[in-house]
């Protein structure tokens, strides 16, 4: 089958998928997260695994468990939401939106140099980055291309129908110099584990976890703001709360600078995830790469 076909395919299952009344999308979202927690075994190991070393010494087994099954059913609906998102106009699907602290992102940009939101995988991370489209400032987003062309097609049709852009991981140094130098808005996720020669190790949940320096070195390199953007969901209402800017640090000593700037933006995002755990993506295996050492460089 050619990937055009492929393509139209995706593009009718989302529509039909988006069609279904909220009462029987939640339930299907709901079913299909409890049968994926069921039959999956490694990735419900992994997630009840992290929840534990995370927040075991505050919740108990059976809690443990229960928020497992949540974060799974979390997952599966934000499907179903895209799906439901992808037929509606810019101004009823923004109303849906309740966005505070706007203010800082404003004050963020008025330097002139740009902003980065920092955000996490929490809540409807597929539809928070249109949370920028809302303040009326033009938005781009970073994001992995992936390899199979329909889908990626059909990813960035959803993610750009409002006039968010989205710039290819690779090859993007040049290009966000260019957009923050213009003062663009660009949102980035921080909250996956890298290979250790990509990144460096830092606290997060009081254990060492590998994080993607690049922030903290364009943050450096172009003197842009560093806005945190949390983000929750509940019963297709979506809740956006941005953060007084994250202060640089600059020291002269650019190994220890990275790591100090890369921790302050981990623990801004576990701060989110502490407020919101059963809506966080906990399926990913966020300390996989071991440390040579126990904790980050003070």
């Amino acid at each position: 089958m050619s990937h055009e076909k492929i393509y139209k395919l995706l593009k009718l299952l989302i529509y039909v998928m988006g069609r279904l009344p909220i009462p029987i999308a939640t339930f299907c979202s709901d079913l299909l997260g409890l049968l994926w927690f069921k039959l999956d075994k490694r990735h419900r190991r992994v997630t009840l695994e992290n929840i534990e070393k995370a927040l075991g010494d505050q919740i108990s087994p059976v809690q443990v468990v229960r928020l497992g099954k949540q974060v799974f059913k979390n997952i599966a609906s934000i499907l179903f939401e895209v799906a439901w998102s992808y037929g509606l106009d810019r101004e009823t699907f923004l109303s849906h939106y309740t966005v505070k602290g706007i203010e800082h992102l404003e004050k963020a940009q008025a330097k002139g140099r740009g902003v980065m939101v920092l955000a996490a995988h929490l809540g409807n991370f597929e539809l928070n980055i249109h949370a920028i489209e809302g303040s009326k400032m033009k938005g781009y987003g970073i994001y992995r291309k992936l390899d199979f062309p329909p889908l990626e097609r059909l990813i960035l049709d959803i993610r750009q129908r409002f006039g968010y852009t989205m710039v290819p991981m690779r090859g993007a140094s040049k290009k966000l110099d260019i957009i923050l130098a213009n003062g663009g808005v660009v949102g980035t996720l921080l909250d996956q584990s890298v290979d250790w020669y990509k990144g460096v190790f830092v606290d997060f949940f009081g254990r060492p976890a590998c994080t993607n320096n690049g922030l903290a070195v364009l943050a450096m390199r172009t003197k842009t703001a560093v806005v945190p953007m949390c983000c929750m969901r509940k019963d297709r209402k979506f809740f956006i709360e941005f953060s007084p800017e994250i202060p640089l640090e600059q020291t002269g000593d650019r190994i220890k600078d990275i790591e100090n700037n890369t921790q302050n933006y981990t623990t801004a995002i576990e701060s989110m995830v502490r407020r919101f755990p059963d809506q966080y993506f906990w399926v990913h295996n966020r300390w996989k790469i071991k440390s040579y050492c126990p904790y980050p460089r003070q």
